[in-house]
């Protein structure tokens, strides 16, 4: 059974997000407030359902602070439409922005699509290894990045989508086929790739124009040029802090 901790000011909109998960045999940990969603949280917890506006501690804090810690997918509520307040919550961190009111159907399907990501992400991720390009590292169990010794911080779908990208490197792609490889869901567009693609150049490059790895191709889609070497975690010389191992 999948646990869900699910986070909203709105004791209304939990509950009902409460009923609808149960429907599909899902465990709910209820939180009111960010400070209880934090207190709340451990390695247990499958996914986020997190409101942004709350009083207090708000969702954008409570995203930060979870990806602290944790690479669980998190999955924004707001009642803004914005544009700006979807960039917001998506650049802190998050992997799905939903608007209220929403279609409780819609929402369980893209949690039940986040959480298979997830799980198969983890289960086909090559063992204890790391992939190592130029300066970075990328530990594929741990889901870190460490660039020279510095942790770059990503998303779980920003990781795997870098994971997508490394694995067919030197291969152009379209936006199509990404979407059904990385997200496998109808309820997004090719929009949505080109959004994480501009996230994950802004993580990964190295001065303000830089695209030296993942590049755009005219009338394709994008392709990911880098020399990588896949090796046994023990065989690198950085820790999973980023800090040289004596």
């Amino acid at each position: 059974m999948h646990k869900i901790l699910v986070v909203d000011d709105d004791k209304s909109i939990v509950l009902m997000i409460t009923e609808f998960l149960k429907i599909h045999d899902m465990k709910v940990i209820q939180a009111f407030n960010g400070k209880e969603a934090v207190e709340l949280l451990d390695e247990s917890i499958q996914l986020v359902i997190l409101d942004i506006n709350m009083n207090g501690l708000n969702g954008i804090e409570v995203c930060k602070m979870i990806r602290e810690n944790y690479n669980v997918p998190i999955l924004f509520l707001s009642a803004n439409a914005a544009q700006h307040d979807k960039v917001l919550g998506l650049g802190v961190g998050a992997d799905d922005y939903i608007t209220k009111p929403f279609d409780p159907i819609e929402l369980v399907a893209r949690v039940k699509a986040h959480i298979r990501r997830h799980e198969k992400y983890n289960k086909n991720s090559r063992g204890n290894m790391v992939t190592v390009f130029d300066e970075f590292h990328v530990y594929r169990n741990a889901h870190k990045v460490i660039k020279g010794e510095e942790e770059i911080y990503l998303s779980s779908t920003e990781f795997k989508l870098l994971l997508y990208f490394m694995d067919h490197r030197y291969t152009a792609i379209t936006r199509k086929q990404i979407l059904a490889d990385v997200w496998e869901s109808e309820h997004y567009d090719e929009n949505t790739v080109t959004a994480y693609v501009k996230r994950l150049r802004e993580k990964l490059k190295n001065d303000e124009n830089d695209q030296e790895y993942i590049k755009s191709v005219r009338g394709i889609g994008y392709i990911f040029e880098a020399d990588a070497t896949t090796l046994p975690y023990q065989a690198t010389s950085i820790n999973l802090k980023g800090k040289p191992v004596r």
